[in-house]
């Protein structure tokens, strides 16, 4: 009897000696957790301060370096592109037109279509250099905006000449929005098939 006792006794023990054990470790968790949290929390406000710190005091900012340097933190990294983007739209040349494309856009637009018409006919020893670009805007751009091109050597060119070709850009409904008249200046090794 007196060992069944004290397998009861130990066995009653040890249970509480689990249930205490049990207890600390779920006081622990709760502590380190709360611990955790608020680290969390501390570093998800410091960085939510510094973000609108930094929008705050570089918002008039022109300067696209500077303000890339002084988004070098390593809390703001994670956000760097976004804050860079948000506060360099203003200095854009390009968003300064409401609702349409800007001019200088279109131009630069029908320059890359011109060149590429150009020089993807061109053999590689041969040189072409844009001498005039000429846009005559007829339309508001909006919205998608293709380009179109077609350059071709002239039959009787050889040597250094200029050339010139247009470049036609359309909106989505296939209205013609700008025409740019391009002048190359052409130098080619061998006369072109």
């Amino acid at each position: 009897m007196g060992n069944q006792a004290n397998q009861g006794l130990l066995a009653a023990a040890f249970h509480e000696h689990i249930d205490a054990s049990l207890n600390l470790v779920r006081v622990a968790v709760e502590l380190e957790w709360t611990i955790l949290t608020r680290f969390i929390v501390g570093v998800a406000f410091a960085t939510f301060l510094s973000v609108v710190y930094l929008l705050w005091t570089l918002r008039h900012s022109k300067q696209p370096l500077v303000v890339w340097e002084k988004l070098n933190r390593p809390m703001v990294k994670l956000f760097r592109g976004w804050i860079f983007a948000t506060l360099l739209r203003n200095v854009n040349p390009y968003s300064g037109s409401i609702g349409h494309l800007h001019a200088t856009a279109l131009a630069t637009f029908a320059e890359t279509v011109g060149g590429l018409a150009a020089l993807s006919t061109l053999k590689n020893d041969d040189r072409a250099i844009l001498v005039n670009l000429n846009v005559e805007y007829l339309k508001k751009a909006r919205g998608l905006l293709t380009a179109s091109s077609e350059f071709k050597v002239p039959e009787s060119f050889s040597g250094k000449d200029r050339v010139e070709h247009e470049v036609v850009i359309k909106d989505r409904m296939l209205d013609t929005v700008a025409v740019a008249k391009l002048v190359w200046m052409l130098e080619l090794k061998e006369k072109s098939q």
